[in-house]
């Protein structure tokens, strides 16, 4: 009989274990069991031992207790999910539509998800087999002479019964069954040296060679030091290192951080003047009953400085803030600012730390070790302990939205979020989201306004340039005449340019005058584009690549060119047209690793760099007050993408961008290249005119039924096997169709027919899609039955992905 029972999620990736299990909590357990722990339970009728983690502990139960399985041990000392956490992945398990072990991975760092084992070991063999039956004494024979495996004795003993014989070995006091960790589990610690008594280098009895010299001096200049970072900076060895430690001349300790993360001594800057618009920003987020707030203001009007304010006010009251930025380039930047006003008291999430990395961070923040998250759309699930606010940095980005089960809404989870743990939220951004303004509308935000630049800084000069008319004078490049006189007036100045153009590689594709021919991946249905390096094609869906053709494979004509410039060709015509000039690249090409943002975000800081050239993520906030000038060198390939929000996509780009010129006290210039100069978008983005465009385009999705006014769900069915993917997709839109009638009736609901992706093959798999726009009252409802047709148990060879609201698959 169970005094405690606990329902569980476990991990476990099938649809049809998608649910909550309830699992007895033996007497040896019940002290200590607490919602938030991992345990190893028995699962199935082959009772496969898996982990699980408890989601809620009960006093009671409706199942009979011979129906219920008995938790087999605890992996965790203590709670790694909060409750709160855990009620926020069941509220995204619902919104989302995805499985109860996707909702809550989210918040597990991977590092800490232990492989456990079971070991299994003889207590004492004397006349033992007199006490055991026969199928007991042949299990326990195999048992005896070493401890083993539960995983290697299911092997050697492949009896269904095999459990039941453990538990009666176990009650008769002849075996003990432990939880054994596997070593790719633990924890791990930096080993950091420091100096074990600082005097001068001919005081120590040594040979005083060249590497021992230069180890010495190294933690004199640095205090403590991770062993890794000075061998690799002083080019040194181990066994040095080591000779040191033995003589004890340097001192070797174990901490779960690198020393560099924790310097007690850091000297913080003091926070600058606030002017009458932060000064009331602040205020109000401080002060207001409110929980929401949108904070709009134009480029460059010291939206930072109110975050660091307000997260400074919730330091007082020993509370932990979580900072989001969109793109791992501006980590580097707000990593920077955030550093020197809170010095070692913060943590850093985003997708390039290495597991370890990661694990690392997370426990600094579960640990009450920092007072700042910082990172990208996955740090708003650090484990804070007791949230002041959490604060989404240009909040109209794409990169907030999940491309990964669950999909998830990084500014929905948020504000879910503060709901929960009592805390706050900041949108912050020059050029809001169309929902995010429209829920301000409707005061369910409250909205902030910050109209002016820092230091009443004006505003960039912008010009649109008409590209068909310097076609007309003979110029056939992608920097116009005037965009070229401005960059050389910058240089001879010694100020900065940055040119934008939202397409990598070195063309957009390659086509064959003669016959048409366009050449196109062999896995996806895209045209591959053309790179420099390498003289490769490369699709940018699955990195297939391919060595350019001399001629074509078609015709056999040698007419096969590249149209359409990317980054690659701009960066190489910049270089012929300002041979002088120190240029660099900024896109997902160029950024092989972490360390390419940091440098290329210190160098253009550090105005070692003249011209920088690169894609969307340049139009992300950042801050370098000696750019002057700004080229959108094409705003024609952002107008024409297939998405109901293109236009306002286009004005976020071109008004962010824009506002990268004429931050500091020197006048910025904008030039947008286009050949529609005439287009209401371009020319409100060139007037930065938010309320105009805003306006207009709540107007047009109105009247054909987008967002926000209604609800898209995006059903993707994915296969290599397209015959099945086409056969599938059509059964279930059926099965759907006859759920779905009152909803019809109610003319709360269209349901379109399945359709091909626009991209319908990617990295050889078919993609159909199934669109469905519903009314806000009967999107719950809507949930249930595509659940029941699409998530309650797997489907063969087929897999789903499902989006609300967004356009990624």
């Amino acid at each position: 009989m169970y005094r405690m029972y606990v329902q569980v999620i476990l991990n476990n990736n099938s649809k049809s274990t998608d649910q909550l299990y309830t699992y007895g909590v033996p007497q040896k357990l019940e002290k200590i069991i607490q919602s938030g722990m991992r345990v190893k339970v028995n699962f199935g009728n082959n009772k496969h031992i898996i982990d699980a983690l408890i989601v809620s502990v009960l006093s009671s139960c409706d199942f009979p207790d011979n129906k219920i399985k008995t938790i087999i041990d605890i992996i965790d000392e203590k709670p790694i999910v909060k409750d709160e956490m855990i009620k926020l992945s069941l509220w995204i398990r619902d919104r989302y539509l995805c499985k109860y072990s996707d909702a809550i991975r989210l918040m597990i760092p991977s590092m800490i998800k232990y492989v456990h084992n079971i070991m299994i070991k003889a207590k004492n063999d004397e006349f033992v087999e007199l006490s055991l039956n026969e199928k007991e004494n042949v299990l326990f024979n195999i048992i005896k002479n070493n401890p083993i495996e539960l995983e290697k004795l299911r092997k050697l003993y492949n009896g269904s019964d095999i459990y039941v014989l453990l538990d009666s070995l176990k009650e008769k006091n002849i075996i003990e069954v432990t939880n054994v960790e596997q070593g790719k589990g633990k924890r791990s610690y930096e080993k950091i040296i420091s100096l074990s008594e600082d005097k001068p280098l001919d005081e120590y009895e040594i040979n005083k060679t060249p590497s021992q010299i230069k180890i010495i001096n190294y933690p004199k200049e640095n205090q403590s030091v991770n062993i890794k970072k000075l061998i690799n900076e002083l080019n040194v060895s181990l066994a040095v290192i080591n000779n040191l430690i033995k003589k004890n001349i340097l001192r070797e300790k174990s901490v779960l951080y690198d020393f560099d993360d924790a310097d007690e001594n850091f000297i913080t800057e003091k926070s600058l003047l606030l002017n009458e618009e932060q000064e009331h920003a602040c205020n109000e987020i401080i002060s207001s009953e409110n929980k929401v707030f949108l904070l709009h203001g134009v480029t460059g009007s010291g939206k930072t400085e109110v975050y660091m304010n307000v997260i400074e006010q919730y330091r007082k009251l020993n509370k932990q803030s979580i900072m989001l930025v969109p793109e791992i380039s501006l980590t580097v930047q707000t990593i920077d600012r955030f550093v020197k006003r809170f010095g070692n008291r913060i943590a850093i999430f985003h997708s390039r730390l290495s597991k370890k990395e990661k694990f690392i961070q997370w426990s600094k923040v579960y640990n009450r070790e920092v007072d700042v998250i910082i990172g990208a759309r996955s740090a708003i699930f650090a484990p804070v302990q007791d949230l002041g606010v959490i604060i989404i940095d240009e909040e109209h980005e794409d990169s907030y939205n999940s491309s990964t089960s669950p999909k998830y809404d990084t500014i929905e989870v948020a504000i879910k979020m503060a709901c929960i743990l009592n805390g706050k939220v900041i949108l912050g951004s020059a050029t809001p989201s169309i929902n995010t303004y429209y829920m301000a509308m409707k005061n369910q935000i409250r909205i902030l306004e910050l109209k002016r630049r820092v230091n009443n800084v004006p505003m960039p000069d912008t010009k649109i340039i008409n590209m068909s008319s310097e076609l007309d004078k003979g110029n056939n490049t992608i920097i116009s005449e005037e965009l070229y006189e401005s960059i050389k007036t910058s240089l001879g100045n010694k100020e900065q340019t940055i040119l934008f153009l939202n397409k990598r590689g070195y063309s957009g594709y390659v086509s064959c005058k003669k016959c048409g021919y366009v050449a196109k991946c062999d896995r996806c249905d895209v045209s591959m584009t053309y790179h420099i390096k390498g003289n490769l094609l490369k699709c940018h869906y699955c990195g297939r690549t391919k060595k350019m053709y001399t001629v074509c494979p078609q015709c056999g004509s040698d007419k096969i060119e590249q149209f359409s410039a990317g980054t690659q060709q701009v960066e190489e015509l910049v270089k012929q047209l300002f041979p002088k000039a120190v240029i660099e690249r900024m896109d997902f090409d160029s950024m092989i690793n972490k360390e390419s943002y940091e440098n290329i975000y210190n160098n253009f800081k550090n105005q070692k760099i003249d011209i920088l050239i690169g894609t969307q993520m340049l139009a992300k906030g950042f801050d370098f007050p000696n750019v002057t000038t700004v080229g959108v060198l094409s705003a024609d390939a952002l107008l024409n993408l297939p998405f109901y929000n293109s236009s306002e996509k286009t004005f976020q780009l071109i008004t962010q961008v824009s506002g990268r010129a004429g931050r500091g006290d020197k006048k910025g210039k904008v030039y947008i290249q286009t050949y529609e100069p005439n287009n209401f978008t371009v020319n409100a983005a060139k007037n930065n005119d938010y309320e105009s465009f805003l306006h207009e385009e709540l107007k047009l999705r109105k009247e054909f039924a987008f967002p926000p006014f209604i609800n898209i769900i995006n059903i993707c069915l994915i296969s290599r096997n397209e015959e099945l993917v086409i056969k599938t997709a059509t059964e279930k839109y059926n099965e759907l169709k006859l759920l779905v009638q009152d909803l019809f009736k109610e003319r709360s609901l269209l349901l379109y027919r399945p359709i091909p992706h626009s991209i319908y093959k990617i990295n050889d798999e078919y993609r159909i899609n199934l669109y469905i726009k519903v009314s806000n009252h009967s999107i719950s409802e809507l949930k249930k039955y595509i659940r029941s047709v699409y998530m309650d148990k797997d489907i063969e060879n087929i897999k789903i992905s499902i989006n609300i609201n967004t356009d990624t698959v």
